[in-house]
Parts: structure tokens; C-alpha cells; sequence
């Protein structure tokens, strides 16, 4: 990553499927000091649920309850498989893996919104990409419907926040537009709330 991009100012490393390096890895941001904007984008598609869940949704909060909040904003990258999901709190509390990939996108666009109530101060939304050409999608990557630039040009977007009709929080967005086809438990305080609950029960570490 150095190589091919000479100007960054500093690489860290780990792996969000294990648990204890996702907690390493927070330490290693955090003796970078605090960023403008963070952006969740990592994420796996096509391992076991045990994997899914540590990389696509506990490594997510851990990192955001973990690392010092940023300045103006945070995005979390959902997907349109999300309405397909289940919060499956039970599941969540109780250290079970029994979380798929649809209900880990649900998790990202509903912690999305439970960290925008908590930090009123902060822009913090979801996006979903779209079905672009990636390895992520590579059961039919090279048929992928969506524009690839298209699928990062809404966190470039938010990130810079020039634009005024960027400045909002707590929504889910495709292509810069709010998202029409959402689960209904991304815009439920009390589901929100009881994610927020579940994370915590699981790993230890409330979100202050």
C-alpha cells in the first residue's frame, strides 16, 4: 500500500475476524490521533458466519466505541441485502455466531443511525454501494450492474462535505440519495438502542 501510494502518512494492520487484533488495531489508530473522517468499508462476503460476524459487524462497533471519534464524520458501508437481514440480538448477546451476511449489513445501517443520535456533533450515515465489480463480489463480479464510481463516490462525498446537501446524519444513502427500500429497524430508536446493548454485552466495552 506504501508503494502504490507514496504520499499516505501511515499504514496499520489487522485482522477484523479475530477479535483481539480488531482491539490491537484500535490501539494502533489511536496513536495516530483523531481523524477528520472514518470510514468502515472493510468487510467479507462468502465465509463462515463466525468469520461474518467478527469482520462485518462486531470489529465495525468495537473499532467506533474503541477509537477516538473523528472530527466531522463517519460512514458505514451497508448493501441493499440488508432488508433480507435480522438483528438477531439474542444471537448477538449471547457470543452465538449465527449471523449472516444480509444481517450484518443490517447491523452496519442501524449502528449508522444509533451512533448518529449519540453523537449529535458528528455526520454519520450508511451507504450502500451498489453491486459493483470487486473480488467481493466475484460469483459475478464481471456482471455487476452498478457503476463502479459510482459505488464510492457517495463516501467521497460525505467525507469532503462541501457540498451542502451533504450536510446530514443518521440516514441511509444510495448514490448520494436517501435510500428508499430500508428495514424498518435502521429508523427504530429502540432497535437501535438494543444493538448498542447487544455489542456491549458481547464484548465488553460500552460505546461512551
Amino acid at each position: 500500500m506504501v508503494r502504490d501510494l507514496p504520499g499516505i502518512e501511515a499504514v496499520v494492520v489487522g485482522d477484523l475476524i479475530n477479535l483481539d487484533e480488531t482491539r490491537d488495531l484500535a490501539e494502533q489508530v489511536k496513536r495516530l490521533g483523531t481523524f477528520d473522517v472514518i470510514v468502515h468499508n472493510a468487510g467479507e462476503y462468502g465465509l463462515p458466519d463466525a468469520q461474518i460476524i467478527n469482520a462485518n459487524s462486531v470489529s465495525p462497533y468495537l473499532l467506533t466505541a474503541l477509537v477516538d471519534a473523528p472530527r466531522e464524520a463517519i460512514v458505514y458501508l451497508s448493501s441493499s441485502l440488508h432488508t433480507g437481514g435480522d438483528l438477531k440480538l439474542d444471537t448477538l448477546r449471547s457470543g452465538g455466531t449465527n449471523v449472516n451476511y444480509n444481517d450484518s449489513k443490517l447491523h452496519m445501517a442501524t449502528l449508522a443511525t444509533a451512533i448518529a443520535r449519540r453523537r449529535p456533533g458528528l455526520r454519520v450515515n450508511a451507504v450502500r454501494p451498489g453491486w459493483v465489480a470487486t473480488l467481493m463480489g466475484f460469483h459475478n463480479g464481471p456482471h455487476a450492474p452498478d457503476d463502479l464510481r459510482a459505488g464510492y463516490m457517495t463516501q467521497v462525498w460525505l467525507s469532503e462535505g462541501a457540498d451542502p446537501a451533504s450536510d446530514l446524519t443518521g440516514r441511509f444513502l444510495f448514490h448520494q440519495q436517501e435510500e428508499r427500500r430500508v428495514n424498518p429497524s435502521v429508523y427504530d430508536e429502540a432497535a437501535q438502542d438494543a444493538l448498542l446493548d447487544a455489542y456491549a454485552a458481547r464484548t465488553g466495552v460500552e460505546l461512551t
